[in-house]
């Protein structure tokens, strides 16, 4: 890992915070394996830091997020992919969602539910499974592209050591598509800023839609020699900031022959707003809004990006003729 700082801001040329589409060239007409590469600087920073989470904590939802936005950057269309864990472990729920929009530009937001008394019979290091995995926990994609469009989900176990061997048995399972993922999150040692990356491929075997795949002997070995040049990546190739996407390309698929397609950028945004929260408040009941009052306000935080909203019961319920308070 370099050891250049990783700034605030995004300096001037930064390559973070985009997705990068590529393919292989493939020996056999039909027959391809097509990846993403993602970097996350600042985008990763802004969301880990609001909740100041635990470092282990804080890498999983960092990997959360490069999945997600690896997933989510498929999409043609507007609509929202969400990735969601849920278990009996210390941390109960991780969830991470992207947001497209006709500008084509992905919005990232995450967080982790904490069980506090749970986390505290772990050590400095607790692992993936230790943290997120239980007998009964699963993990659910769902993508919804609005009401003209049929929203999908897709549910597998918490069954591996880490994030991406939960992803990769999804694939494997729900998808039945041949597919290897790296992801990684670390927090720089020189400025105490978050970085994250990750990079996916898929084989994409000969055959029509809805007819059986075809996977001969030529493809076959075109996909594993793809897979295992992708597994010989190094987490700190994922993060480098002096190391752009294309250039990571390269070095990985130069002798195969590698194709790039225009990266689409992301950004972190939250979907609250104070006009969203207050619509939301005055749907409750008169006694539920005075149980929610104390101290004279009522006050709501968003576990996405951990903001307070603060509302007056006046706010809430106008039509009581006393005068509206802003704060």
């Amino acid at each position: 890992m370099t050891d250049t700082p990783i700034v605030i801001q995004d300096p001037s040329g930064s390559r973070d915070n985009e997705v990068r589409p590529f393919q292989i060239d493939a020996p056999v007409e039909g027959s391809a394996v097509h990846g993403r590469a993602l970097r996350l600087g600042t985008v990763a920073d802004q969301i880990l830091r609001a909740h100041d989470y635990p470092e282990a904590i804080a890498k999983i939802l960092g990997e959360m997020l490069v999945l997600t936005g690896m997933l989510g950057s498929i999409m043609k269309f507007e609509g929202i992919v969400t990735i969601q864990t849920k278990s009996g472990g210390p941390i109960p729920m991780i969830v991470a969602d992207y947001e497209r929009k006709k500008d084509g530009i992905g919005r990232l937001r995450g967080y982790a539910d904490i069980d506090e008394t749970k986390l505290a019979a772990y050590g400095k290091n607790p692992s993936f499974h230790g943290l997120v995995g239980s007998k009964s926990g699963y993990m659910v994609l769902t993508i919804d592209q609005g009401e003209n469009m049929e929203r999908y989900q897709g549910i597998v176990d918490l069954k591996g050591d880490t994030l991406a061997d939960v992803a990769r048995n999804y694939f494997r399972g729900s998808e039945q598509t041949p597919t290897e993922i790296r992801l990684a999150c670390h927090r720089d040692s020189v400025s105490g800023n978050w970085r994250a990356g990750g990079i996916m491929v898929q084989h994409l075997a000969r055959g029509e839609v809805g007819q059986e795949r075809i996977l001969d002997r030529e493809t076959q070995e075109h996909w594993d020699r793809a897979s295992i040049l992708m597994s010989s990546v190094k987490a700190e190739e994922l993060l480098d900031p002096q190391l752009d996407l294309d250039q990571l390309l390269v070095r990985l698929y130069h002798e195969d022959g590698v194709r790039v397609f225009a990266p689409s950028h992301l950004v972190h945004e939250c979907r609250c707003s104070r006009e969203r929260l207050l619509e939301v408040i005055q749907r409750f009941s008169d006694d539920d809004i005075e149980h929610a009052t104390v101290d004279g306000s009522i006050d709501v935080n968003c576990q996405f990006c951990n903001s307070t909203y603060i509302f007056t019961p006046e706010e809430v319920r106008p039509d009581t003729g006393l005068p509206e308070t802003q704060k």
